[in-house]
């Protein structure tokens, strides 16, 4: 297997993707995918080819997801990147001896832990089901493992799709109630039992219909006892600096994540940052950019690893940030 700075010739991809060299000609003059000139003759790197197949991977995804017609979920028989260890959710959920990240969706769950001393800052409080409560994501079910009245981070036997909006529904039987919203899928992960080898999802759900329900229904829950708030919430407030204005706690997880990835796997690291360096090509991403060089890599590293789903400037406040109080090494 050749090295990902490897670069091909427009015949030589011609041959190996079984396509005529029209169509190689069409992606570069697109802008799809970027070359440089060697000794006169167009080369594309491999890391272009790359991103432009996942990225049209993920739109296909994401569009059937959305007119319905994904009936299995889409899993990667084997895990190349791991995410940090997601935290245990309540005493009777089984801990996660490997999380195993898609390669084409990057996910993130939170990475630090406040200690006991440290308030509860946290601009949604999360809490943790004292009981059961089952539901359902579109024709997927699951049990609720922690909520907010934003959302819900849930454990499924089947995986659900990042990108997916559809209709999500849950009953409480004290007293007797359903509660009917939409849902979008933030991110999963795939988790398997150190004991027995079962593996099961935990998905984020951000509601993006009827928030108002999810809000009484936490109302009636924590009325009749049944709810412990979350003590393992991401701390907003470090060595006296608050994080970042106009970023959400889901943003922060997001960037830390990424922040652990690269510190952790520096080869991970660069192979985004040599992304970031074609994503400068567009004026729009060069405005939005830091202007230090190092500043800007890592940013726009960071951008790519995210699938984009977080902007330019949140990143860059939020990496200051992290900078600024050592949340990830206090």
């Amino acid at each position: 297997m050749r090295p990902l700075t490897s670069s091909f010739s427009r015949d030589e991809l011609s041959l190996a993707l079984e396509v005529s060299p029209e169509v190689i000609d069409a992606l570069i003059q697109s802008g799809s995918v970027l070359c440089h000139v060697r000794d006169g003759e167009p080369r594309i790197p491999l890391d272009q080819l790359e991103a432009f197949f996942r990225d049209g991977l993920l739109r296909l995804y994401r569009l059937a997801a959305s007119e319905g017609r994904i009936d299995e979920p889409v899993r990667e028989p084997q895990a190349t990147t791991q995410t940090p260890p997601l935290p245990p959710f309540a005493a009777e959920e089984p801990e996660a001896a490997a999380v195993v990240a898609s390669p084409v969706i990057p996910i993130a769950a939170p990475v630090e832990k406040s200690s006991p001393s440290k308030p509860d800052s946290r601009l949604a409080p999360r809490y943790l089901p004292r009981r059961h409560i089952d539901g359902i994501f579109n024709d997927v079910k699951f049990t609720i493992v922690q909520l907010s009245t934003t959302g819900l981070r849930v454990k499924s036997k089947e995986s659900m799709i990042p990108g997916a909006e559809a209709k999500l529904s849950f009953a409480l039987m004290n007293p007797p109630q359903s509660f009917v919203m939409r849902a979008k899928v933030v991110w999963t992960s795939i988790a398997t039992h150190h004991k027995g080898g079962e593996t099961f999802s935990i998905s984020g759900l951000r509601i993006t219909e009827h928030t108002e329900r999810l809000s009484r229904a936490i109302e009636i829950l924590r009325a009749t006892h049944d709810l412990q708030p979350e003590r393992r919430d991401l701390p907003r407030t470090v060595s006296g600096e608050s994080a970042p204005a106009g970023t959400s706690d889901e943003e922060i997880a997001l960037v830390m994540g990424a922040v652990q990835k690269f510190g952790g796997d520096p080869l991970e690291a660069s192979r985004w940052y040599a992304r970031a360096r074609f994503a400068v090509s567009d004026e729009n991403v060069r405005a939005a950019a830091p202007q230090r060089p190092r500043d800007r890599e890592e940013v726009l590293g960071i951008w790519e690893y995210l699938e984009r789903q977080v902007e330019i400037p949140k990143i860059t406040a939020i990496v200051a940030w992290i900078r600024k109080t050592r949340v990830l090494t206090a």
